[in-house]
């Protein structure tokens, strides 16, 4: 029969039942111990007031930006973003940026880790040629047959399994993801 010893005999032996090499995390003070902060008054700090242009130039760099300014045309960039098609006239479907001129699709991953799908935002013009024409890109690189739900009203597609990356490049072979709202009807 095991018994625990009472709490004053148990701390009165404590140091000769641990080992030397083990060392007990202690608190030496408590915040009672902290020094108190003192009101040091009014501090006069010189300053000067200026509405020159050329100083508040310095300013504005240092400020955050209102907006995403527009991306600058290059043939190509280090990232390996590609800017938006200019040619959508006589497209079925186009896929609009987001405001940080980014393609829209996005991994939602659910239940613990377990389930992940695609979701395609921002889809504009025959949906449903989209949906096929992706099935159709997809299918050869997976085992099961491919499920997918498209909603018209909103304008997204949610492909089962991970798929961003794949999207993302069938979307950059094809140009067809645009920033501003065009309408092709």
């Amino acid at each position: 029969m095991f018994i625990i010893p009472k709490l004053r005999t148990l701390s009165n032996r404590l140091p000769a039942l641990i080992p030397s090499s083990v060392s007990i995390q202690s608190r030496n003070s408590s915040f009672k111990s902290s020094l108190f902060l003192e009101d040091v008054g009014k501090i006069n700090t010189p300053y000067e007031v200026t509405k020159d242009p050329i100083d508040w130039s310095y300013v504005e760099r240092v400020l955050p930006l209102k907006t995403v300014p527009p991306p600058i045309k290059k043939d190509s960039y280090p990232s390996g973003w590609k800017p938006q098609s200019d040619e959508l006239a006589d497209r079925p479907y186009f896929i609009k940026r987001t405001k940080n001129h980014m393609l829209p699709c996005y991994l939602h991953i659910t239940q613990r880790g377990i389930k992940r799908t695609t979701l395609l935002k921002n889809i504009e013009g025959n949906i449903w040629l989209l949906e096929k024409e992706l099935k159709e890109f997809l299918q050869p690189q997976v085992f099961q047959i491919l499920r997918s739900q498209v909603n018209e009203f909103v304008g997204y597609i949610r492909i089962n399994g991970d798929h961003v990356n794949a999207v993302k490049y069938f979307l950059e072979q094809k140009g067809n993801y645009i920033t501003k709202n065009v309408s092709c009807y």
